[in-house]
């Protein structure tokens, strides 16, 4: 059986490249563009890993996880970013969700969704 994966970004292009880079791995990839999405997929589809931009066009990734970390019905968060700030990989640490710079090599997200599969 294939694990879900969500994956969500406002930009489209960036998701599609992640639905191609992982179709390969025994995963059913879903995709949403902001957090409203999002919230309505985890709800539907129930995804065991999230992977979640940060800055999206209704709010920031890391607010949503801390304010609806109990609500999130998945086993693994993967928060990416292009703000390499320590405050915001601290806050990821807090909320026990992994972090991941923009712009990362493809070689390292699939890497990463191994290790968590």
């Amino acid at each position: 059986m294939q694990r879900k994966l969500l994956v969500v970004d406002d930009e489209e292009d960036f998701c599609k490249l992640m639905v191609l880079m992982l179709q390969q791995e025994p995963l059913d990839i879903h995709c949403a563009f902001t957090l409203k999405d999002a919230a309505q997929k985890l709800e539907e589809d129930h995804p065991a890993i999230l992977l979640l931009d940060n800055n999206l066009p209704d709010g920031k990734g890391i607010d949503f996880l801390i304010h609806s970390k109990k609500e999130i019905p998945v086993d693994h968060v993967i928060l990416i970013s292009a703000d390499p700030s320590e405050q915001l990989k601290q806050k990821a640490l807090d909320a026990g969700v992994l972090f991941l710079e923009k712009p990362f090599g493809l070689n390292r997200i699939r890497e990463m969704i191994k290790e968590i599969s």
